[in-house]
């Protein structure tokens, strides 16, 4: 294993901590400056580091709150330069509890750091991807909202 190999192994370890954790703070560490993130439901892209990090951390007000992972990673696997998680989510959303599976995270990796993320969101439940269809939509509006506070 070369010492870039090694590198990216260690990044790899630390994104999939960062997303059972939901920390995204620490996440930041972790990007390239021209990050680019896409939440592709909406098909909406936050292009930065900051934006990025500021779109992935609004949604930590959602967490259940319940004392156990609000992020619970069900398959992962590494290919060459990409990294995709799959995961579940404890979340409440307008003060109603939810549990939403059907999380997917495509991450590229260049020069030891992640340089872009597309988000997939397709829950089981069909309420639950009616509800989650209505929050996206509003997610930019949101986050810019956040960001200038």
């Amino acid at each position: 294993m070369t010492s870039s190999e090694t590198g990216s192994e260690d990044l790899v370890e630390r994104y999939l901590e960062t997303i059972a954790d939901h920390d995204y703070e620490t996440f930041g560490e972790l990007l390239t400056d021209d990050c680019e993130f896409t939440l592709v439901p909406i098909g909406h892209t936050w292009k930065g580091r900051e934006d990025v990090v500021g779109a992935l951390t609004v949604s930590g007000g959602t967490d259940s709150h319940d004392g156990e992972p609000s992020v619970r990673i069900t398959s992962w696997f590494r290919n060459d330069d990409h990294v995709v998680v799959e995961y579940e989510r404890k979340a409440v959303v307008r003060g109603v509890r939810l549990n939403i599976d059907g999380y997917c995270w495509i991450a590229h990796i260049r020069d030891g750091r992640i340089d872009s993320i597309r988000e997939y969101i397709n829950p089981s439940n069909p309420g639950t991807a009616l509800l989650l269809s209505l929050v996206l939509r509003a997610y930019p509006r949101l986050t810019r909202r956040k960001s200038k506070k």
